[in-house]
């Protein structure tokens, strides 16, 4: 069996933004998910004909 070929990727950033970034994502990800269990946690005869926020 022949070996497959190695790969290297080297990236440049700036971490300070990156990680500012990344908790933003985090929060706005928890607060979906929290929603997301919200809804599933409903009956079908719970469920609201419209989402909140979109009005």
């Amino acid at each position: 069996m022949d070996k497959a070929p190695s790969v290297s990727l080297s990236v440049d950033m700036d971490t300070d933004k990156m990680q500012l970034k990344l908790r933003a994502i985090s929060k706005y990800t928890e607060a979906l998910a929290d929603e997301l269990d919200a809804i599933d946690a409903m009956n079908d005869e719970e469920l609201p004909t419209y989402l909140e926020g979109s009005e």
